[in-house]
């Protein structure tokens, strides 16, 4: 089997290069002009420069390929204009389809994500496959809106007979290469006191990135996952504070924490955002007010479906997850 990877510079995408290059097969990895493919060069894959937002870029990058793994996306929830999550995200999976149609393509795996059920995955009862959204179009969803519209196409082209289109909805999704989540809490863990937004201790729905690249070769790969969507979340309930603990004892820290006011976290953060606005930052500030209130109303997703079918059940721990984190900090150097 020959795959192309989009996003292969990204943190899945980065790891389910690895994981089809580990099993035995060609991949050949798409990556834009101006991306660091400093990791990609590390792995033996095929490294073909376009961009998803270029239809004409892609017709030569999915010449010959068997399977499409497309997890190319502006991950920036929260911070960003619309058109750029519209132009990267829906009319990028649009260009990705089309150009998979037109190469004679046999399967596509779409990675979409579980952001797509907004306020309806901080419910007590788990958000499966079949939940409705719950979601209103604003800053804060902008990745979340532009994902589902992109879900909803993905399934459209296998419902009219174009495309055989798989759907894998992960939660949330850390490890080496992770420029969000990880990266924020291990600056937030790292510090001389780690100072908690408020009191709460909102569900989280953490899966380790080389746990989620398995389940998306196992959903690419089998016969019975065609047209269908699958959730991918830990079998267990984890919590964000434990995931800050885990890092806590993977540095060698104690995983003592202090409550600060959640509204003065808020105002922070909100001070954050407009100096990195006021200096046209291209990077999106360290905390953002989305960030607190995903940290408030946490995410609680079903993930059974796919494990009920698939039999995938996670190789990695958090405490083994965060601790080679840590190691791959240490192995680039930084702190």
């Amino acid at each position: 089997m020959k795959a192309l990877v989009t996003g292969a510079t990204g943190l899945l995408g980065s790891h389910i290069v690895e994981a089809l290059l580990a099993q035995g097969h060609e991949v050949r990895a798409l990556a834009r002009v101006t991306s660091n493919i400093s990791h990609l060069k590390t792995t033996g894959a095929e490294i073909v420069f376009g961009d998803i937002e270029d239809y004409d870029s892609l017709l030569p990058a999915v010449d010959g390929i068997d399977l499409v793994f497309h997890a190319a996306a502006k991950v920036t929830p929260g911070w960003g204009v619309w058109e750029e999550f519209e132009a990267c995200i829906v009319k990028g999976t649009e260009n990705m389809l089309r150009a998979s149609t037109e190469a004679g393509v046999s399967r596509f795996l779409y990675v979409s994500s579980a952001d797509i059920y907004g306020k309806a995955h901080s419910r007590d009862t788990p958000a499966d496959e079949a939940t409705s959204p719950e979601l209103a179009f604003n800053l804060d969803t902008y990745y979340h809106w532009a994902k589902l519209q992109a879900d909803k196409m993905a399934l459209d082209y296998h419902k009219q007979g174009k495309l055989q289109v798989t759907v894998i909805r992960p939660s949330m999704i850390y490890g080496p290469r992770d420029r969000l989540l990880t990266d924020r809490f291990f600056g937030f863990v790292n510090r001389p006191i780690v100072m908690w937004p408020g009191k709460s201790n909102p569900r989280s729905a953490l899966v380790f990135a080389s746990d989620v690249a398995d389940c998306a070769i196992l959903a690419a790969s089998s016969d019975r996952t065609v047209g269908q969507v699958y959730n991918i979340a830990p079998p267990e309930e984890r919590r964000f504070r434990d995931f800050a603990a885990a890092l806590a004892r993977a540095l060698g820290k104690s995983e003592r924490q202090w409550n600060i006011p959640l509204g003065l976290v808020y105002a922070v953060a909100a001070l954050m955002e407009w100096w990195a606005k006021l200096r046209r930052a291209k990077q999106m500030p360290f905390l953002t007010r989305t960030d607190l209130r995903l940290f408030e109303d946490g995410m609680y997703i079903d993930g059974s479906k796919f494990r009920k079918e698939l039999g995938w059940e996670p190789k990695i721990s958090m405490d083994e997850g965060t601790r080679i984190y840590v190691q791959w900090r240490r192995a680039q150097g930084k702190k």
